[in-house]
């Protein structure tokens, strides 16, 4: 297979490969690094809320080349996608990339503005040329593209950046690739698209001596770094390959207190670095025993796209940032400047929106841990010691929420609005909050629950939605047994794709939803779940007296689908039980798995 095949299946920021078992040590090893683990990431665990900023060579073609607009969803790509050598990339490149517009302390002040507490800007991309002024020979003069260093005569773009981020007291890291498609002696590079007249051999300990220099430069000479956020490891290039124990050793020494991401390795959830780094995709269950952090895009591509006009909603937005954090997770929100350093104004918009919310919500955020909920249907929820706040996306018809929390609640209100306490009930499946019915903010609504001690957690009862559904989802599904069923999420590739139920190979292993119906009838059963050609078998699914049985055949597909499976009778008697449950266990596995199911709906017929 070519290398831009490759690559192009691999995607901007990792290999996507979402193995946690890259073959390494935390660290590889080098002292100094796990011991001061936690008073390094410190702050880190405080934001919650960062800007990531993709800015380089590729800003000034905006996704097209030659006139060719190319889709592909990660503009910062394009010298792969239109397969230009790594000279006339740069000679046309060079030229636009003018900074003109750039303002370091505009761009500070907006991510102020909108709550963030630091920054990651791209020191280097995969292109291999850097906005920080380097002093490494290969930078300085080559036979390739002249310079590596792109910042306007008398400029240093990163330095300014920093510089302009300190001053407002927010952090300032540097995202840095590993790849570089232009240095001759790189490992991945598309040196296949560079001539190569006299066949030569890549030297990678010249390259691995570069790389050193420039996370020494990085280290050494912008007055500090909070961040050194790598990229891009495989299998076959991940922790020695780039040195990595000889950079460790001194990057730890430069800066005692800074934190490196887990990409020196393979995999985006390998616990060998500081934190996790899940790309456009939010864990299922978050990442429990790891720090980790979620990039997203506010369109679809990270760097700048002219012709990229899929903006997400503030609404979007905020449930993929409240859904991290309510996880345990960092959200850094990535802006892509174009060629002359202006962000784009609905970029800016967006910002300034949760720059708004963020205003009267941030307590909700800062400091916060994951909820102690498995899953809530009308939204999220972040805790501290002896404040639960609640998240709320989707208003119940009622004006109540249901909250499955066993602890006394000893008062609730709006957050900002301490002083007008809400009305709490109690009932078997815990505690109904009333909101207030004048509520006119922006939307999440954040409903603030003072208890003492930890929250004391009742399993959570599926309820009938306005309509009439029951909907059993993956992510309130209770997953009993030991074969290796587990919750399985989004993908960097896939970021739209919902939960779902996979991995069970064993029939011994088992689902189960508790419910609470409240209208009896028939209900036809709904499966909603991903075909595949070599996965197979038969479930059966009960509740109280009704036993079905479906087989999902064997078929090729790619995307989720929904299949009626038969129908259920729920007695009016049904109605008064507190303990109904809904198991779903398998009956015949054909191949090495189930297909993948993301929820069941219980659907009422008229």
């Amino acid at each position: 297979m070519k290398i831009i095949k490759k690559i192009a299946l691999l995607g901007l920021l990792s290999t996507a490969v979402l193995s946690s078992n890259a073959q390494s040590v935390p660290y590889e090893g080098v002292s100094g690094w796990e011991e001061t683990k936690d008073s390094r990431m410190e702050w880190f665990r405080e934001a919650r809320f960062g800007l990531f900023i993709h800015w380089g060579l590729y800003s000034a073609a905006g996704g097209s080349w030659e006139g060719k607009q190319y889709p592909q969803h990660y503009a910062e790509w394009i010298q792969a996608w239109a397969k230009v050598p790594s000279k006339p990339y740069s000679e046309v490149l060079k030229p636009k990339f003018t900074a003109s517009k750039f303002d370091a302390s505009a761009w500070a002040s907006l991510a102020e503005e909108a709550g963030m507490k630091y920054v990651i800007i791209t020191s280097r991309h995969h292109e291999g040329f850097s906005i920080f002024n380097s002093q490494q020979p290969y930078s300085l003069k080559n036979d390739i593209t002249g310079s590596t260093n792109i910042s306007p005569k008398g400029r240093d773009l990163y330095g300014e950046v920093v510089k302009a981020f300190r001053a407002k007291g927010l952090k300032a890291g540097a995202y840095y690739s590993l790849l570089d498609w232009q240095h001759p002696d790189s490992y991945e590079g598309l040196s296949y698209l560079n001539p190569n007249p006299t066949g030569y051999k890549p030297n990678h300990e010249v390259y691995k001596d570069y790389l050193y220099g420039q996370v020494k430069e990085l280290a050494n000479n912008y007055g500090g770094l909070d961040v050194l956020w790598l990229d891009f490891s495989s299998k076959n290039h991940q922790g020695e390959s780039w040195g990595t124990k000889r950079i460790l050793t001194d990057l730890i020494k430069w800066q005692p207190q800074i934190i490196v991401n887990n990409r020196f390795w393979d995999g985006l959830e390998n616990k060998n670095g500081d934190i996790g780094t899940p790309e456009k995709y939010i864990p299922p269950t978050g990442l429990p025993g790891m720090d980790w952090e979620v990039s997203h895009t506010m369109n679809e591509s990270y760097g700048y796209s002219a012709h990229d006009q899929n903006w997400k909603s503030f609404d979007k937005t905020m449930r993929l940032f409240i859904e991290t954090v309510s996880k345990g997770g960092n959200f850094l929100l990535n802006v892509g400047p174009d060629g002359e350093g202006a962000i784009p104004e609905k970029a800016v918009k967006l910002l300034k929106d949760i720059g708004q919310w963020m205003k009267v919500n941030n307590e909700s955020i800062y400091g916060t841990t994951a909820s102690p909920f498995q899953g809530l249907d009308w939204g999220y929820c972040t805790q501290k010691d002896g404040k639960l706040y609640f998240h709320v996306f989707d208003i119940p018809s009622n004006g109540n929420i249901e909250v499955p929390l066993a602890s006394a609640i000893h008062k609730a209100y709006l957050l900002g609005s301490s002083k007008k306490s809400l009305k709490i009930s109690k009932s078997a499946s815990g505690k109904t909050i009333q909101l207030p019915a004048d509520f006119k903010g922006q939307m999440p609504m954040v409903i603030v629950a003072e208890i003492k001690g930890t929250p004391q957690v009742i399993q959570q009862q599926i309820l009938t939605q306005k309509d009439g559904r029951i909907i059993l989802t993956a992510n309130n599904a209770k997953l009993i047994g030991t074969g290796g069923i587990k919750l399985i999420g989004a993908t960097t590739h896939d970021p739209n794709r919902p939960n779902a139920i996979g991995d069970w190979s064993k029939k011994s292993d088992q689902v189960a939803w508790d419910v609470k119906i409240q209208r009896p009838g028939t209900y036809k059963i709904v499966v909603n779940y991903l075909p595949h050609e070599q996965k197979s078998g038969t479930i059966s699914l009960s509740l109280g007296t009704n036993n079905l049985s479906y087989q999902l055949k064997a078929t090729k597909g790619s995307q989720f689908v929904d299949v009626e499976t038969g129908t259920f009778e729920i007695s009016q008697q049904a109605l008064g039980d507190t303990a109904l449950k809904v198991e779903l266990k398998a009956l015949e596995i054909t191949g090495n798995s189930l297909p993948e199911i993301s929820s069941i709906s219980l659907v009422p017929v008229k």
